[in-house]
């Protein structure tokens, strides 16, 4: 019937010959009759037309289009189609440019405006807001801010995020004069990091690009676009135009994968004797984690998780080999990559696919065969193909067949994933007594402290495994959000704000390490304390940038062999961030054991029930051995001749 339906939606068969194919697959006429008429506004508002079957026009738009006519300045036009497209916050920095969208919203309560006051956290909190709602976030700020919204900008952009990114740009007769918080090509400069970027110039034609604009960052594969707005169209009076409903942008992308492909692909994870399946970020994005487990489950098939800004398969399941996946014993002879990239070696896992059947599947087509080669590409949404799989492996193979592969392999999977999770807990169990505090011990008494339903909002670099493995996320337990697949620093304080923006009922905790709160990340804490978000951060500090120094130690050049870092210790000074905190009137503690941070978390806990947010700084182990705490000293006060 799903298939039925969307032909009739899709425009691909009439209403006579939905009757058909539905009498053919057994359904009497009076209950085809009735699916019919409840069916009929959908296909309705899908063609373009009204409640009567007539096309709906207006002033100022294109012709059959289904809008509303609208009259009044450039930023009310603005604000009443982000109005229409559904937008409740409104993600904005200071700026003079904002100006008559500011005058708009004074008349629009109904729409928050949630201020940062650094670019770059107008981007993260959208970011964070749009991965936690699945509805897209809308983001503006002086043009001039520009650039320093970027470095979220690419994060966003490697994540496909659905933004809308928005500033104000010169007056039409000042610009290409190389004036005031001007230059030649503002768009060049974003380019890379944006699915689409526009200079509106025509004022009645700003609902046009605005739903242009959100059109092509919620369809898959989504990713930010960029409009800018020149001023004196923003301020200019009496615009007439035409309001578009959200339904004309929102863009169904249930594609369907060729069956003939399917076929292929089913047919290899089938006859494979030890095949392994990878998941991605598609997987979360697309809605379709219960499709692959199920997939997963049926020929027992153990997973591995790729760079990805959640969790796309239960943690807590026996076939989740976590970050044991190239030491599982079996030599892979068929691999199914769903929703994630193909990275060239990074996914190769030191050679073990070498021989294998390659079978990779997401909607973002470009990555498919460009990084790696495959034998079955699977170009479609992610549930869809996961469900087509199912359907295809069972058409193939009787039930006990099914259960035979099913068994054989499950045993082996269970055990193995068993004995490395208890190997792991019992390593760190010995350890959790240690001062300062293992990643391990910390990130166990967080979890102990939480709501089943928390939300992890994390930014960590190479010691993430040894903190997440801690924190269960599965359907009905915790979720996790990021790190992003960019990796640039500077994203997870905003990004928690608009998490828990998007989750108020939900706990919300962002774990950060100290490098990467140091990157600029504190200016955040402002737009928490003023809007009452109140979310728990812990920052891991280990006044190191251990991502940097093991990436550097393992090149095994002059650094490793003298065991002198150049660039990673961040003591001295040793930053106080209970006193950053502080100083945005958020409460906060530091601790460096067991019992300290049992007690801390319980005072967190009570401050955000309260209606606060709070921030923990604990102290933890480094983790690389040599001179940790040695750095290429400089003190300009002692080459001074004048004490000036």
């Amino acid at each position: 019937m799903r298939d039925i339906v969307k032909d009739y939606l899709d425009g691909l068969i009439p209403r006579r010959a939905f009757m058909k194919r539905m009498s053919q697959a057994g359904f009497g006429v009076a209950a085809a009759a009735s699916a019919l008429k409840s069916l009929e506004p959908l296909a309705r508002a899908q063609s373009g037309q009204g409640a009567r079957g007539q096309a709906q026009t207006s002033v100022n738009s294109p012709a059959g289009s289904l809008t509303t006519p609208f009259e009044g300045t450039g930023g009310e036009l603005l604000a009443e189609q982000l109005r229409a497209a559904g937008v409740k916050f409104l993600f904005l920095g200071n700026g003079s440019g904002l100006g008559s969208l500011c005058d708009a919203l004074l008349d629009r309560p109904d729409m928050q405006i949630i201020l940062a006051i650094h670019e770059d956290h107008c981007v993260s909190i959208a970011d964070g807001y749009s991965k936690a709602s699945g509805k897209p976030g809308f983001v503006m700020f002086s043009r001039v801010g520009t650039p320093h919204a970027t470095a979220n900008m690419y994060n966003a952009m490697k994540d496909r995020s659905s933004l809308i990114i928005t500033s104000d740009h010169a007056e039409s007769d000042r610009e290409g004069r190389d004036g005031l918080e001007d230059i030649d090509d503002w768009l060049e400069t974003v380019e890379q990091f944006t699915k689409f970027r526009w200079v509106v110039r025509e004022p009645e034609r700003i609902p046009e690009w605005t739903m242009k604009a959100f059109k092509l960052a919620t369809t898959m594969p989504g990713g930010p676009t960029y409009l800018r707005f020149p001023r004196d169209i923003l301020y200019k009076k009496k615009v007439r135009a035409g309001i578009y409903p959200s339904g004309t942008f929102n863009i169904p992308m249930s594609l369907r994968p060729s069956p003939r492909e399917v076929e292929q692909a089913a047919r290899i994870l089938l006859e494979a004797k030890s095949p392994l399946l990878n998941v991605g970020y598609e997987v979360t994005a697309s809605g379709a984690v219960a499709s692959v487990v199920q997939l997963a489950e049926l020929l027992a098939i153990p997973v591995t998780q790729s760079t990805s800004w959640g969790a796309d398969f239960p943690t807590t399941h026996p076939l989740f080999l976590r970050s044991s996946a190239w030491r599982y014993p079996e030599t892979i002879d068929a691999y199914l990559n769903i929703g994630g990239t193909m990275e060239g070696s990074a996914s190769d896992g030191g050679g073990r696919l070498r021989g294998a059947k390659i079978i990779h599947a997401c909607v973002d087509a470009g990555h498919l065969g460009t990084a790696y080669p495959v034998h079955v590409a699977l170009a479609a949404n992610i549930k869809e193909t996961a469900t087509a799989l199912v359907d295809a492996i069972k058409s193939m193979a009787t039930s006990q067949r099914l259960t035979q592969i099913r068994e054989s392999r499950l045993a082996a999977a269970e055990d193995f994933t068993k004995r490395m999770r208890e190997s792991a807990e019992s390593i760190a169990r010995r350890q959790f007594d240690r001062v300062p505090l293992t990643w391990e011990c910390l990130s166990f008494e967080i979890n102990a402290a939480l709501d089943r339903d928390a939300y992890i909002v994390e930014e960590f670099g190479t010691e993430g495994p040894r903190s997440l493995q801690w924190f269960p996320f599965a359907e009905g337990e915790k979720t996790k959000i990021g790190r992003t697949t960019g990796y640039s620093l500077g994203w997870g304080v905003g990004a928690s704000i608009g998490v828990k923006l998007a989750r108020p009922d939900n706990q919300v905790v962002c774990l950060q390490g100290d490098g990467g709160f140091l990157f600029g990340q504190s200016e955040a804490l402002w737009t928490m304390s003023r809007y009452d978000v109140p979310i728990i951060v812990v920052i891991f500090n280990n006044r190191c940038y251990n991502e940097t120094r093991a990436r550097m130690y393992a090149q095994g050049g002059r650094q490793s062999e003298l065991k002198k870092d150049m660039l990673s210790y961040l003591g001295d000074p040793n930053v106080d961030f209970v006193s950053i905190a502080g100083a945005y009137n958020i409460k906060g503690e530091q601790v460096q054991s067991r019992e300290q941070i049992k007690a801390a978390m319980q005072r967190a806990v009570k401050a955000t029930r309260d209606g606060r947010p709070y921030l923990i700084d604990a102290l933890v182990e480094r983790g690389q051995s040599g001179a940790e705490a040695w750095y290429p000293a400089y003190s300009v006060a002692k080459t001074r001749t004048r004490r000036v």
